[in-house]
């Protein structure tokens, strides 16, 4: 309580934006003295971050550091500004990736981006940390990836689990075997949904897996340790599960992911991921029990999150205002299809324009006018399998 007590008082005097919030709600920092008084303090909902940002350039007042002063600023989908202002593990994804086995000795593809958006950088820190060396592969290029993994004898991957299956696909189809040519022995996935068929696929193929949980504001907030249930709940952090309407903490059922960072420089106090999740029964506190849903409009696609708000800007823009979009998983990999009402045609850089924005890339489908219902959502999740609950 000392150590947070110290990053409010820090946050109220060096980000305008925190000040703000407490102020509005009547509060000073001497009115948070335990843990339990954190629920005075107002949820800084995540989906209200690009109008509060677009009000207060670039942070929305919640850094206590100049921009200048930072070493990296990102851009998320939103748009969000993300800020790292420090360069060693800044998202303290090292606790989880020890857990799972990396470390020094280790060559560790890393295929999350590298651009704008903070992911790449995020574990590329943390294994740096770890002493691992690291390949900064990014997103696609399936061959490349896989010729790169045979060749440096890559030991480790961090990614998706749909990319992954399609770079074991790929290796099948090369004819390479896991643990001759290929020597691939441990995995890290985080952003999507691990189904259980991956997972043994993985395991068959003489890979470990573990899992984790995160976000782009926050860092690791949770972990997979084999050691009990769900997820266990990263130590760097304030983790609450709390009502998404009253933001009181819950301790039965699910609730919003809400997190307090010990971080002087961009202290996030009481932040809502948009996430949902529950306390494994017994485990209240310490072990979550995966995401199991998002509060808002906010869709997850191929680790991305897409918004209904994003999409109508985009496509009003374009000339497009009726459409819908749809996501599917099809054999373990998600996609999405916007099906679009027009009298005249689509215009073929549209795809382009569209995942500039979402950072995926739609299917496009023209449809007859009329056929989408003026009432009916105009982003729509029908992946139908089910979350792992545990």
């Amino acid at each position: 309580m000392e150590e947070l007590k110290e990053v409010i008082h820090h946050a109220y005097n060096n980000a305008s934006g925190f000040k703000r919030r407490l102020e509005d709600a009547c509060i000073s920092p001497d009115d948070i003295q335990t843990l339990k008084d954190l629920e005075k303090i107002p949820v800084l909902k995540k989906d209200r971050l690009p109008e509060l940002q677009s009000a207060d350039q670039p942070f929305g007042g919640f850094a206590a550091v100049k921009p200048n002063e930072m070493e990296r600023i990102f851009m998320s989908p939103g748009p969000i500004y993300d800020p790292q202002t420090t360069g060693k593990d800044f998202w303290r994804f090292s606790e989880a990736l020890k857990k799972a086995g990396f470390g020094e000795g280790d060559i560790v593809q890393n295929t999350f981006s590298y651009h704008l958006s903070p992911a790449g950088f995020m574990f590329d820190s943390a294994l740096r940390e770890l002493g691992a060396t690291v390949i900064p592969a990014g997103t696609g290029n399936r061959e490349l990836q896989i010729q790169i993994m045979k060749d440096v004898r890559v030991t480790g991957y961090v990614g998706t689990p749909s990319f992954f299956s399609l770079l074991l696909d790929a290796l099948e189809e090369k004819g390479w075997e896991a643990g001759k040519d290929v020597v691939v022995n441990k995995a890290f996935f985080t952003a999507e949904m691990l189904t259980e068929q991956m997972r043994k696929r993985c395991e068959d193929n003489g890979i470990s897996v573990y899992e984790g949980y995160g976000t782009a504001d926050c860092g690791c907030l949770a972990y997979e340790d084999k050691s009990g249930p769900g997820l266990r709940i990263t130590d760097s952090a304030v983790v609450q599960i709390c009502d998404p309407q009253t933001g009181s903490e819950v301790t039965d059922g699910e609730g919003e992911v809400v997190v307090t960072l010990f971080d002087k420089s961009y202290p996030l106090i009481r932040f809502g991921t948009g996430d949902l999740s529950r306390w494994v029964k017994g485990y209240e506190g310490k072990r979550i029990a995966g995401v199991l849903g998002r509060v808002s409009d906010g869709i997850k696609v191929k680790g991305m999150f897409v918004r209904e708000k994003q999409l109508a800007q985009v496509l009003n823009e374009a000339g497009y205002p009726v459409f819908q979009a749809v996501v599917t998983n099809e054999q373990g990999h998600d996609q999405i299809k916007i099906f679009i009402e027009s009298e005249e045609g689509l215009n073929p850089e549209l795809s382009s324009k569209i995942q500039n924005v979402i950072r995926v890339k739609p299917t496009l489908e023209l449809i007859a006018s009329g056929s989408i219902k003026k009432d009916e959502k105009k982003l729509v999740d029908k992946r139908n399998y089910e979350l792992k609950r545990v």
